[in-house]
């Protein structure tokens, strides 16, 4: 296996990936618990990758507590690079005004100020990569370098849950169910029909001197928001589908 991985890295060209995590380790309604150990293991699963070409943007959306961890566990890391956004009187991620939900996305706009790879995607704190997860995104810029943006269709949910088929997603097939090192239980496919997508940054990534702005939003979420406005402006993408990114925690659903 190590061999193949060499003859294929030695065929492309290894561009620079940068992992931009935004990061509020405090609780908000439908928020995962015990979010520290889930942060820890999301900066592991980046630690853990195949292809080390990449570096971790790690923005603390006015949290405290984030800067504590990684000052004591990954601070001598020089892959991974840390800031801290002051909220400056902005409301707290998700919080209900009288004209909506108030979304928080600035942090990102942050972070993506900061990256130093020409290729940017994100990651949830309480999400999970498996470790050819920026080998996985580096092949499919190879496959359409003309591109601005590369968006993936299919990615791993707790196999406790079933997703009906609809217009839009394939339903769950529990029979592809498998076990990810380093997580509890079983995690299923989730996988979306030809020509439809899911506007999660997770799932998406974009070259770096695309000047779409991460913006605070109300109403929309800012992941849809930016994510629809990226495309608008830069029509030209490419989809693939590739189960590298563990869902961890849907409201309602699941919380591993």
């Amino acid at each position: 296996m190590e061999n193949n991985i060499n003859d294929i890295l030695n065929e492309v060209k290894k561009v620079k990936i940068s992992v931009v995590m935004q990061v509020n380790l405090g609780d908000y309604p439908g928020s995962r618990v015990d979010s520290v150990n889930k942060f820890r293991r999301a900066v592991k699963s980046f630690q853990g990758q195949i292809y080390k070409n990449c570096e971790l943007i790690i923005v603390a959306d006015g949290c405290s507590r984030t800067h504590q961890v990684y000052a004591r566990e990954f601070k001598n890391d020089l892959s991974i690079k840390f800031i801290f956004v002051d909220k400056n009187g902005a409301n707290n991620t998700y919080e209900e005004t009288e004209n909506g939900i108030y979304y928080r996305g600035f942090p990102r706009r942050v972070g993506v100020g900061a990256a130093t790879g020409p290729l940017i995607t994100y990651m949830d704190s309480d999400d999970y990569l498996l470790p050819e997860f920026t080998m996985t995104l580096m092949l499919m810029y190879n496959a359409a370098p003309d591109k601005n943006w590369w968006i993936n269709t299919s990615w791993y949910d707790s196999d406790v849950y079933t997703w009906p088929e609809n217009d839009v997603m394939f339903e769950t097939d529990h029979s592809l169910a498998v076990k990810i090192q380093g997580l509890d239980g079983k995690w299923t496919p989730t996988s979306m029909k030809p020509n439809q997508a899911v506007l999660a940054p997770w799932l998406f990534m974009h070259k770096s001197d695309c000047t779409t702005k991460w913006r605070d939003t109300i109403g929309m979420s800012e992941d849809s928001d930016f994510n629809k406005r990226l495309r608008s402006e830069y029509p030209e993408g490419y989809a693939f589908a590739r189960p590298i990114y563990a869902r961890c925690h849907y409201t309602g659903g699941w919380d591993f």
